[in-house]
């Protein structure tokens, strides 16, 4: 009787000693991947900073007047005096939108005079 209960109180003792160490693995486990993500994302954040950066050192006005200046052609700012306002053209007879929209009314009108039309009444007491 003493063996089967040594038996016992082994079996039980090593089941605990079996789940702690199971516990401290996942958790172990759990802190090597917080770590990753932590990395992960420090690295990421570390990135946006630099294209941040780039995107700023682009769209700089430094950089465009240096960018435009490379080309060779000589930009001036135009000044009120020198603004020309262009007349308004007249529009041709025939646009794009008025050839749709005259085709609609064709059809409209065909699909209107081949479809029967109900007529509601009402009823009579």
């Amino acid at each position: 009787m003493r063996l089967s209960r040594y038996f016992v109180v082994l079996l039980v003792v090593t089941f605990i000693a079996l789940s702690y160490a199971h516990q401290q693995f996942l958790l172990i486990s759990a802190n090597y991947s917080i770590k990753n993500y932590e990395n992960r994302l420090l690295h990421l954040l570390d990135h946006n900073k630099k294209l941040m950066y780039n995107v700023t050192a682009l769209e700089s006005p430094a950089n465009l007047e240096a960018k435009l200046n490379s080309t060779g052609v000589d930009y001036d700012v135009p000044v009120r005096w020198a603004v020309v306002v262009k007349e308004k053209e007249s529009e041709p007879a025939y646009t794009l939108a008025k050839v749709a929209e005259r085709r609609n009314a064709v059809l409209k009108s065909i699909i209107n005079f081949m479809t029967v039309k109900a007529e509601a009444q009402a009823l009579e007491d």
